[in-house]
């Protein structure tokens, strides 16, 4: 193993969380061999600079806290990046259900709010739409749609 780009990988992982996917991304950006990745890796994994269940748990706490996004949307993002579906069962522990409901509240109040014209199932539409774009659920947004309109 090269001890440059050790380093440059090291660097890359202390800077935010990482996945698999990714580190070999960036292996291949710096020209990597494919037989040397799994030494890479390993190296990575034993010295705590890439945990993909860490890397998880944050992902989800962060897309959804600051961005709003649902479990949908999250759980596409992450199947993108090869997260294992054992992972995937996993990471919506931390979040709480009154939570997840009341950020889906939330956003559709904001939306509505901004809304100025178009008949009511017009603003519907467009809050129904905006939602299920955020990665909510088709079911859990048509019953609180329905409380605000």
């Amino acid at each position: 193993m090269d001890s440059k780009v050790l380093n440059q990988l090291a660097r890359y992982c202390a800077y935010q969380e990482r996945c698999i996917s990714e580190i070999k991304q960036k292996m291949k950006d710096l020209l990597v061999g494919e037989s040397d990745h799994a030494n890479y890796l390993t190296w990575l994994s034993e010295n705590n600079y890439l945990n993909e269940a860490r890397f998880v748990e944050l992902y989800v706490r962060s897309k959804f806290n600051q961005k709003h996004w649902g479990r949908n949307k999250i759980m596409f993002e992450l199947k993108k990046r090869g997260i294992p579906d054992s992972m995937l069962n996993n990471a919506w522990n931390d979040i709480d259900e009154a939570d997840y409901v009341g950020q889906l509240t939330k956003i559709l109040h904001k939306k509505k709010s901004e809304l100025k014209t178009g008949t009511s199932q017009q603003k519907y539409q467009k809050c129904y739409a905006f939602a299920l774009s955020k990665g909510y659920e088709s079911s859990l947004i048509v019953t609180h749609l329905k409380g605000l309109f």
